[in-house]
């Protein structure tokens, strides 16, 4: 599996990609079917393009600002990439039981950095962190208890 750091992602990716490599890990885990960085950058602009992921809202040339590069529509992007998965609508705790067919991304939160960081687990050693080698987020951070997951339906 390719992380979002990986050089030949896009720059945005590198920085802002962790939910985005996380919904990607999914199809790679399911259905066998690994990424190419120039397929995951093609995505990532037609989503861009679709209103799926928020782009520059503010014109400012960057997309570091409060709504920027956040995925809008999790079912469509689902789609988009091929992945065999229907997402649950919602935010919701992390204890929340998981049916056998589910797949979930969690939302990590670090006290000191105020940093917010999507992983595949909600426990140490997580599943699979977007960072290669691993996150300060995860490292020094926690799930978020009230609203950290995103959970979907496993169709393949």
């Amino acid at each position: 599996m390719l992380y979002q750091t990986d050089k030949d992602l896009l720059p945005v990716i590198q920085h802002y990609g962790c939910a985005f490599m996380c919904a990607a890990f999914a199809r790679e885990k399911y259905q066998n079917e690994p990424w190419t960085a120039q397929a995951l950058n093609s995505i990532w602009n037609i989503a861009v393009e679709n209103g799926i992921i928020t782009g520059d809202l503010n014109g400012d040339g960057d997309v570091d600002d409060g709504g920027e590069a956040e995925i809008q529509d999790w079912q469509k992007l689902a789609n988009l990439m091929g992945c065999k998965l229907r997402y649950i609508p919602g935010h919701f705790p992390i204890d929340s039981p998981l049916a056998e067919n589910a797949f979930s991304i969690c939302a990590w939160y670090n006290l000191n950095t105020k940093f917010t960081h999507f992983v595949v687990g909600t426990s140490k050693p997580v599943e699979y962190d977007p960072i290669r080698g691993g996150s300060k987020t995860v490292r020094e951070g926690y799930p978020k208890i009230k609203d950290g997951l995103r959970i979907f339906q496993i169709l393949a």
